[in-house]
């Protein structure tokens, strides 16, 4: 490591064998009981991070008194933004986010880092006292994302993430369309992302020092330990398994929560996956092109991504359609269409039987806008805050939906169908697709128990 931190019991390069101190947590504690203002850290300030700022800040109960990232002119630069937005004092700025955990003017922190980084800073605010609201998806791994769970459920405190979708009305009424039984029978579900960065992609980017002003090592935190690569790093770490979970994960997420809102599922029977690395010429490992099928006990969903063809699927390079014996919801952040079906005469059938009535579908066809439900999103969790409820997207919703993007993950990794057991939250007799459920963090930057 880079540094050397006593706090808490961690050390950078201590030991006489060389080996990494834990990554320890803070001492369970508990937040300061503001009964207005709501007083929040970010973590993570960069694109992400600075998204949901501003509509942090847009809130007029809420003050951001403390930001943490690795690298220091992200971090400056959003003091900066909150300095210059409220006209008042300058947010503390750190590399480390627990520094920010020791204060008793913070009520709950904001987690915008790389997927990497999800779990860590979740267990260690909650075990301070903090609430928590952290980006999508939940966690680099299913096991990761269990243990954020239980910290949750131990210390009482909330964890909402930002899967915002579920904050936007024409989602929620999308939802109640599929439920109501309005399209018939749903049996066959359809999520996609379609465009074109062939051939180039990131292009190449050789192995460099890290800039002085980012600690790396940190950045890196339980991940594998490699050479800074600016392709693997702000914005391209997605890309690759060491961090994340390709497309899949990042927007994936996103419309596999929904399917699995709409069809009242914890979560697939089984999947199965194909695709690889196709059209684009640079060194990433995750997929460019992949076709994931997700078996559920009442319907099949398909979520098919490519990055060398941005040929629109019923006009849209993004979405959700579901398809029922009565008609078809097509479904994104712009509104929702309802699309009646047609009954036909099956082939062949008035030579052998004669001709016969068939039955006439009364759904009528509607559309309606909609938004992305990010601003929504964001007061719910303050107003649970408050309340102590439930937020819209609470930890455990979101680490179902999290997990889809996970299993069509490993599915692909290992190439062949698995079968689910989705209490257990284990596949059934395949060690080896279960061995890529969790991994080994490196040293020092392992999970504390719960």
């Amino acid at each position: 490591m880079s540094d050397q931190f006593t706090r808490r019991g961690f050390v950078g390069t201590a030991g006489a064998a060389g080996a990494f101190a834990t990554f320890a947590a803070p001492a369970i504690g508990r937040a300061s009981s503001a009964a207005e203002r709501k007083r929040l850290g970010l973590i993570g300030a960069g694109s992400r991070g600075n998204q949901l700022l501003g509509d942090f800040l847009n809130q007029p109960d809420v003050d951001v008194v403390a930001v943490a990232d690795v690298d220091d002119r992200h971090a400056g630069e959003t003091a900066d933004r909150v300095k210059d937005a409220r006209k008042g004092e300058r947010p503390h700025v750190g590399r480390d986010y627990r520094e920010m955990l020791d204060r008793d003017d913070l009520d709950a922190v904001v987690i915008a880092t790389p997927d990497h980084w999800h779990a860590l800073p979740t267990i260690h605010a909650v075990l301070a006292g903090k609430d928590v609201y952290v980006e999508k998806p939940v966690a680099h791994n299913v096991a990761e994302g269990r243990a954020m769970i239980e910290a949750g459920a131990k210390t009482g405190k909330i964890i909402a993430v930002g899967t915002q979708q579920r904050s936007s009305n024409h989602f929620r009424k999308a939802v109640e369309t599929v439920r109501s039984g309005q399209l018939g029978k749903v049996f066959w579900v359809q999520t996609w992302n379609f465009e074109n960065i062939s051939p180039v992609g990131m292009g190449p980017s050789p192995d460099t020092a890290a800039p002085a002003h980012v600690d790396y090592d940190r950045w890196l935190g339980p991940a594998p330990e490699r050479p800074f690569n600016l392709n693997r790093f702000h914005l391209l770490f997605r890309w690759y398994f060491d961090y994340a979970g390709g497309m899949m994960s990042d927007w994936g997420v996103h419309l596999n929560d929904i399917v699995l809102w709409a069809l009242d599922a914890k979560g697939p029977n089984s999947v199965y996956a194909t695709g690889g690395v196709e059209t684009t010429e640079d060194d990433r490992d995750t997929p460019d092109t992949l076709q994931v099928v997700y078996e559920f006990p009442s319907a099949v969903l398909t979520y098919s991504m490519r990055k060398g063809n941005g040929y629109k699927f019923n006009g849209h390079d993004y979405g959700i359609l579901f398809c029922g014996t009565d008609g078809s919801l097509l479904l994104d952040r712009s509104g929702y269409e309802i699309i009646p079906d047609q009954i036909n005469e099956p082939y062949g059938i008035a030579l052998v039987h004669g001709k016969r009535d068939r039955r006439k579908i009364e759904l009528e066809a509607s559309k309606e806008k909609g938004d992305d439900g990010q601003a929504p999103h964001i007061r719910n969790f303050l107003d649970c805050m408050a309340s102590r409820e439930k937020p819209t997207s609470d930890i455990e919703v979101a680490h179902r939906s999290t997990n889809t993007c996970h299993l069509g993950n490993i599915a692909y990794q290992v190439g062949r169908k698995l079968n689910w057991d989705v209490d257990a939250e284990r596949f059934k007799d395949d060690p080896e697709a279960d061995a890529l459920l969790s991994r080994e963090a490196r040293k020092g930057y392992e999970l504390p128990k719960v």
